[in-house]
């Protein structure tokens, strides 16, 4: 079917053979022609792009890999958010805690007239500060208040 398009070509392009039909044929043959350019030039430029064709296999690959790692991603923001959450109640922990020793320094100050007299009144007060001090203070260790 080529050699004969070919050979009408020719004769439309010699003048042998002048009908609509030949001049038809002539420009669908332009049109494959320029089809065939325009194909080879986008298959270039995609190459020179680096452009790579992939195959269904390829994609679902590249897919599984993707849905993985946003997976992974999703699973650190909660471990993140967790340890966040940790840091934070562990530092009002700390404040609170810090809070209540400088409390029980500013009572121990006040008085400690009382509290080396031994006055029973002040007995429970005493013994609350002594307890407060053996839970807290030997598992503060790191976290002692510093004296300004």
């Amino acid at each position: 079917m080529g050699n004969f398009l070919e050979n009408l070509k020719k004769d439309l392009e010699n003048g042998e053979f002048n009908s609509e039909a030949a001049k038809r044929i002539n420009d669908i043959s332009k049109l494959a022609d320029e089809k065939k350019d325009a194909e080879l030039l986008i298959e270039k430029r995609l190459k020179e792009a680096g452009v790579k064709t992939v195959t269904e296999e390829d994609v679902v690959k590249i897919n599984s890999q993707y849905e993985e790692q946003l997976e992974n991603a999703k699973r650190q923001d909660a471990v993140n958010k967790a340890l966040a959450t940790l840091i934070e109640i562990e530092d009002m922990v700390k404040a609170s805690i810090d809070d209540m020793f400088s409390y029980v320094e500013e009572l121990e100050h006040t008085f400690e007239k009382e509290f080396d007299s031994e006055d029973p009144m002040f007995g429970e007060l005493y013994q609350k500060i002594e307890q407060i001090k053996s839970v807290y203070e030997p598992t503060l260790v790191p976290y002692v208040r510093k004296e300004v």
